[in-house]
């Protein structure tokens, strides 16, 4: 699947759900900043939790039931 680019602040959201009511989101750096991940001492990509704003949690419920999946994960761009 092809996706176009979309220019961001620099940071990726992974956004992963499981049901409609409960939605975890990590940030990274995105790579296409400098071509590079960052990873910690055991080859481990680097993330932080990211809290979600409220629409952003109802988007996360509307995946869920578009694509008729419980769990599920997705990327987000602010």
């Amino acid at each position: 699947i092809y996706e176009e680019f979309v220019p961001t602040g620099g940071t990726d959201i992974k956004v992963y759900t499981v049901g409609v009511t409960y939605a975890h989101a990590e940030g990274r750096k995105a790579p296409v900043v400098d071509g590079r991940v960052l990873r910690d001492k055991e080859g481990k990509e680097i993330r932080c939790p990211i809290l979600l704003h409220q629409y952003e949690k109802e988007i996360a419920a509307k995946v869920v039931l578009a694509f008729k999946q419980s769990v599920c994960g997705f990327d987000l761009l602010r």
